[in-house]
């Protein structure tokens, strides 16, 4: 045990485990079935599987690094969808004006959320709770039913490829990009702070209800652009589209090492936590197993990320006292 704190004092093995964990699952579905890895079109179905999944984890990340958690994302991205598949008409100036009256409500729904958050003593996962039942309600009155269509021009411009890339990739590397910029911002570190020690980020000056109700607005956005980009790459609306995102988000999060007790969070490691949970159902399928094992893998996953955490988290501590 001695030996193992020097190691782990310099080796940020939490960040790099959902590296591990990609290229052990990467390694094992390319030798098993690497037609489901390289074969034509295998990048664009990932990356489009992936963007909208990032998105929300990118989001979450920042939730849960606050000592917090949002599950309004579900609800947010299933009425982003059923609004969308019933204006499948909206082209040129009405299909605009459609997307920045959807950002709008994101914006609405993520200041309520945030300022409910900020200033009442409830937890977030109960708030956010409700909030996820109030959309996905909204959504079941808006379209009851799976339907409709998307416009096309949205389809246009979110699908496809630019210089042979697809679109959905570059989306990918954008998130990954900014978070390598935005995680030396004083909002970030503000975060993490609130996170790691709320009472004593208020005495150094931290805006912590502020920086919440940002954090939950920008939950909601990005929660809103991933019901849209759903809907471009489905063509139709769902109300209930957006439930598969909520655990999967989190599950993200954990995966990439996170602390569900807040002050910790890549968005990075996250988007990779994203890739890792996508492949597990391609593995299961190479390996010819019922779908049900996909859920016990990803459960058994996350039981992992969680002890590694833990345990690292115990010898610094430790090393520290």
């Amino acid at each position: 045990m001695q030996r193992l704190r020097p190691i782990l004092r310099h080796l940020d093995l939490v960040a790099v485990m959902p590296y591990v964990y990609l290229i052990a699952l990467a390694l094992a579905l390319y030798l098993k079935f690497p037609a489901l890895l390289t074969g034509p079109g295998r990048l664009n179905t990932r990356a489009t599987a992936v963007f909208p999944l990032a998105l929300i984890a990118f989001s979450q990340t920042l939730a849960i690094a606050t000592r917090g958690i949002d599950l309004s994302v579900g609800g947010l991205v299933s009425a982003t969808t059923a609004l969308i598949a019933t204006h499948s008409g909206a082209k040129g100036f009405s299909l605009v004006l459609l997307v920045v009256a959807l950002l709008a409500l994101g914006l609405l729904a993520g200041s309520i959320t945030g300022l409910i958050v900020a200033f009442t003593r409830l937890q977030p996962f109960i708030i956010t709770l409700a909030m996820w039942s109030i959309w996905d309600g909204i959504a079941f009155v808006v379209l009851p039913v799976e339907g409709g269509t998307a416009p096309p021009g949205l389809l246009r411009l979110l699908l496809g490829n630019v210089a042979g890339i697809p679109k959905s990739v570059y989306g990918v590397v954008f998130l990954y990009v900014a978070w390598l910029w935005l995680r030396h911002t004083r909002f970030v570190i503000d975060v993490k702070a609130i996170g790691s020690d709320e009472a004593r980020a208020r005495l150094v000056g931290v805006p912590v209800a502020w920086r919440k109700i940002q954090v939950y607005v920008l939950s909601a956005v990005f929660a809103v652009l991933a019901g849209i980009y759903v809907s471009a790459v489905t063509d139709s609306g769902a109300p209930n589209a957006g439930d598969q995102f909520i655990l999967n988000s989190v599950a993200c999060v954990v995966i990439g090492g996170a602390s569900i007790y807040g002050g910790t969070g890549s968005v990075a490691s996250s988007i990779i936590g994203a890739f890792v949970l996508l492949l597990i159902p391609d593995l299961v399928f190479a390996f010819n197993l019922s779908s049900f094992w996909s859920v016990f893998f990803e459960g058994f996953l996350l039981l992992v990320a969680v002890t590694i955490s833990s345990v690292v988290i115990t010898f610094r501590q430790s090393g520290a006292g």
